[in-house]
């Protein structure tokens, strides 16, 4: 027969403690060696099962010891791991939206074209660009950065700044 009961002493370094019985009684005495196979060691407060047994002056020893899973504990884990993934999963979707007003702000840009400019050329994104369309500036060797060619190429239409036509201007010499 299987009894269950909580670790009410429990001494790590020497590998035995006693459980307090859930049923009432006398504290039973165990040993690490009676939990067999196990994922963590036993800590203060665990509840296990155990089949009951006696010890060579007739004292209740546990044999065959198993640790409970603990709701609570199990509750509270579950529980951080679910904040870690709504946090994870709203800085993506914040970033995905923010890619979406970059591509819904600057229609002429390609996905990785938008988000090149989210990491590498925000000046290019900012509405009060202390950038102006000039006539003079209308190639990558005229263009002192990459947000600047950006903004040339996608504000003042600026023709052929982008070889490979993927969006992203100048990646020889300034966007690389």
């Amino acid at each position: 027969m299987r009894y269950q009961g909580r670790l009410n002493d429990w001494n790590d370094t020497k590998g035995f403690g006693f459980i307090l019985p859930n049923g009432g009684g006398p504290k039973v005495f165990i040993h690490i060696s009676a939990f067999g196979t196990r994922l963590r060691r036993p800590v203060l407060g665990d509840l296990v099962t155990y089949e009951l047994g006696a010890d060579a002056r007739g004292r209740p020893k546990a044999n065959a010891a198993r640790l409970v899973s603990d709701p609570r504990r199990i509750k509270r884990e579950s529980r951080a791991i679910g904040i870690g993934a709504v946090a994870v999963a709203v800085a993506i979707v914040a970033f995905v939206v923010y890619v979406a007003f970059v591509r819904f702000t600057h229609p002429n840009s390609t996905m990785s074209a938008s988000v090149y400019k989210i990491f590498f050329a925000r000046d290019a994104l900012r509405s009060d660009s202390t950038f102006q369309c000039v006539s003079e500036k209308n190639s990558c060797s005229r263009m002192s950065s990459c947000a600047e060619a950006f903004f040339h190429q996608e504000i003042c239409r600026v023709p052929g700044m982008d070889g490979d036509r993927d969006g992203i201007p100048c990646e020889r010499q300034l966007c690389n």
